[in-house]
Parts: C-alpha cells; sequence; structure tokens
C-alpha cells in the first residue's frame, strides 16, 4: 500500500469514528432529551428566581440596612458609655448594630454591623464579646477586614495569646493600606521580637522601609532595623 493510501485510508477511519461519535451523541440526547431539557428548564428557573431575589429582596433589604446603620455610627463616634450601648441595642426607634447584623443577616451592611459591634463592645472593655462579633465579620470590605484582623490581634496581645495575636497581625498585613499596614507590621514586628525570632521581626521592618517609605521615616523605623539586624546577625 502506497503512502497516499495509508494516509487516505486514516481519514476514513478517523472520518468514520467522527460520525460514530456525532451518531452517539444524538443517540444519548434523543434517548435523554426529557431529562436534560428539564435539567436544562431547572437551572433556568434558578436562575430567574436568583435575579428576582437580588432584585426585589435583597436590594431592598440592603437599603434598608444601610439607612439603618447611620444611627448607630454616630452613636458610636460619641464614644460614651451610655451612647456606646445605645450603638449596640438601638433606642426603640432605630436598631442597634445586633439587631441590623441579626435582622439584615445576608446583606452587606449586616456584615458591617458586625465589625462595628465588635469595636463597640471593645470600647465598653467587652474582650469576649468583641471577639465574637469581630470573627463574624467576613471579607467582602478588604481595607476595614485587614483592619479587623489588627484589633483582633491586639485583642489577643492584651489576653496575653501572642501566637495568636501574631497569626492575627500576619492576616493583616498581606493588605496595602497606606495607614493600616505599616502600623501593624510594626506591630508584628514587635510581636516577634518578644519571641526573639529576629529574622522575621527585620523581614516586617524592612517591608515598612521598602514598601512605606513615608511612614517608615515619620515612624521612626530605622533604629527597629538596626536593632533587629545586630541581633539576627548573632
Amino acid at each position: 500500500m502506497t503512502n497516499s493510501e495509508k494516509l487516505g485510508s486514516k481519514k476514513e477511519e478517523q472520518v468514520q469514528e467522527n460520525e460514530n461519535f456525532v451518531t452517539k451523541i444524538l443517540s444519548f440526547f434523543n434517548k435523554y432529551q426529557n431529562i436534560i431539557y428539564g435539567i436544562i428548564t431547572g437551572i433556568l428557573v434558578v436562575i430567574i428566581a436568583l435575579m428576582a431575589f437580588n432584585r426585589f429582596y435583597l436590594q431592598k433589604k440592603n437599603a434598608e440596612a444601610s439607612a439603618q446603620i447611620t444611627q448607630p455610627i454616630q452613636w458610636l463616634s460619641q464614644g460614651d458609655t451610655a451612647s456606646l450601648k445605645l450603638a449596640l441595642e438601638g433606642d426603640g426607634e432605630n436598631e442597634g448594630f445586633i439587631d441590623i447584623a441579626n435582622n439584615y443577616k445576608i446583606t452587606k451592611t449586616a456584615n458591617t454591623a458586625n465589625y462595628y459591634a465588635g469595636l463597640t463592645y471593645l470600647k465598653l472593655g467587652k474582650k469576649d464579646e468583641a471577639l465574637d462579633y469581630l470573627k463574624k465579620f467576613k471579607k467582602k470590605e478588604d481595607v476595614l477586614w485587614y483592619a479587623c484582623q489588627a484589633v483582633i490581634g491586639d485583642i489577643y496581645d492584651d489576653m496575653g495569646e501572642e501566637d495568636k495575636a501574631i497569626s492575627q497581625y500576619e492576616k493583616s498585613v498581606k493588605g496595602q493600606d497606606p495607614y493600616f499596614t505599616p502600623i501593624n507590621l510594626f506591630k508584628l514586628g514587635q510581636m516577634y521580637e518578644r519571641k526573639e525570632d529576629w529574622n522575621k521581626a527585620l523581614n516586617a521592618y524592612q517591608r515598612i522601609e521598602n514598601e512605606f517609605y513615608t511612614e517608615y521615616n515619620r515612624m521612626s523605623v530605622a533604629q527597629y532595623v538596626e536593632r533587629a539586624k545586630s541581633k539576627a546577625s548573632k
């Protein structure tokens, strides 16, 4: 058999295989078309239902929650004990952070309410309650989420749980906020110093130098870099 005949034979075999494949697909479709159509219809129904849910329910809830959270934020900013309690519990006419978090659970504002509730409890000196709410805060708003991890780290540090504090600070410095990140890197460096892990402390300080030079100068981090270098080299 010549090369051209061999090539022709291979092409015919390939065509035959393709035809057999198409035939199998068509046969499968004909056999199960009712099920296939049912699945497609079901998917479309779910998509339409989700779109309707978002438009007619979720957007309305988001708007309500956004309007509700304004007053408790004002109470939180006032800072006195009476205002902080109102921020958490409301005043009968305006809901507090706790009710907003519970009543609008699927909204972005409810998530934010968890964060503010945690901060409010912390201002009241209730660290356990603060941790409960801060841990509920999901990563939907990056800047606040990284700040939240640092606050949790602060609480663990106050409680003497250094390893947990370090873990939280390590999460907080994954952001790139020009204000919060260098501060949290410095806190992390200080925690590493306590553990006498001078190489990690040096890395934290040098990241401030490399990525946030203005804050590096303002915070006078150079002296900590030199100390960490001298300790790390021993």
